[in-house]
């Protein structure tokens, strides 16, 4: 069983505006903005916002000229989302991290931004197993989150070793694991 807190919770955070305090920003996060802008991923095929909340880095995909998928089990964030895409197409689908509503093989880049750091350790298998699940062979997956053990208490770590654990190399081939800070409105996340 999961420790995330339930879908309860994260409509009340939207619905309350809170999320404006801790996880929105008003553009798309510099290392998402870099991936793209070093012409990676290609836009062959559909690209997934998992946890996507408000949606700014779905309809900053979309914007570039992706087909975008973004999930979030809040329906108030995907109405928020709704409304900040305007005309931006983005198919925007309310789901949760473990059971998520998107077809087998057909993604080619999973953007995650704050999902996984808010997954246990012992979820992670099922996380990596959709991931695993939902991208087509040879696709990519952008992880970003917390990765210091002062921040436990709200999240769990990110970490080299986490990701070798549940992201098997016989299955996955992974990039460097890079210090970055995580930018909001609210403040920032090492």
């Amino acid at each position: 069983m999961s420790d995330l807190p339930d879908a309860e919770f994260w409509e009340k955070t939207y619905v309350t505006g809170d999320y404006l305090n801790h996880w929105d920003y008003q553009f798309p996060s510099q290392e998402l903005v870099a991936v793209v802008a070093a012409q990676f991923p290609n836009q062959e095929g559909a690209v997934l916002d998992i946890g996507c909340g408000a949606g700014r880095e779905a309809i900053f995909l979309a914007q570039c000229g992706f087909r975008v998928i973004a999930v979030d089990i809040s329906e108030k964030a995907l109405e928020i989302a709704r409304q900040r895409a305007g005309d931006v197409q983005v198919d925007w689908r309310q789901g949760s991290f473990f059971a998520l509503p998107v077809e087998d093989a057909s993604v080619t880049f999973i953007n995650d931004r704050g999902a996984l750091h808010l997954v246990s350790e012992s979820d992670r298998p099922r996380f990596a197993a959709e991931i695993k699940r939902v991208l087509k062979p040879g696709g990519s997956v952008l992880i970003r989150g917390a990765s210091t053990d002062a921040l436990e208490e709200h999240f769990t770590p990110i970490t080299a070793e986490s990701i070798d654990t549940h992201f098997p190399s016989h299955e996955f081939s992974r990039g460097p694991v890079l210090p970055i800070t995580l930018v909001s409105d609210g403040g920032t996340l090492d």
